[in-house]
């Protein structure tokens, strides 16, 4: 009884803390659609290809996306991402600005980093 209680645990666990075992590339290519089909009004600046990071536990995906837009639709896209996209976690996010010095005029941005795992045990 303790072990299928314990089975339980770790399954939800791993749903909340992205331990899922996708393809990394698929994570990314499920990112973009979810991003195209709730049609943020953000745009997307860069995409990093997929990082892995390995030690003797665990194999770590990290994703990285970049955004440009008005204040309250980043942090709507930010929160809607959080929220709503399953197949990866929101490990970290920053909110920054550049000038640009032919218009004169700043430009916000958003970089998120998503991750999922899996154990390699």
């Amino acid at each position: 009884k303790d072990l299928y209680q314990l089975k339980d645990d770790i399954g939800s666990l791993n749903k909340t803390i992205g331990g899922q075992t996708l393809n990394p590339e698929l994570v990314q290519q499920k990112l973009l659609d979810f991003i195209s089909k709730n049609e943020f009004e953000v745009k997307i600046v860069s995409i990093e290809d997929v990082h892995l990071f390995s030690d003797s536990e665990f194999l770590i995906y990290s994703n990285q996306i970049e955004f440009e837009g008005a204040y309250n639709n980043l942090v709507y896209t930010l929160y809607e991402i959080e929220k709503h996209f399953k197949y990866s976690r929101v490990v970290s996010s920053l909110l920054y600005s550049k000038k640009n010095y032919r218009t004169n005029k700043k430009h916000l941005f958003l970089k998120i980093i998503l991750q999922n795992y899996e154990n390699t045990k």
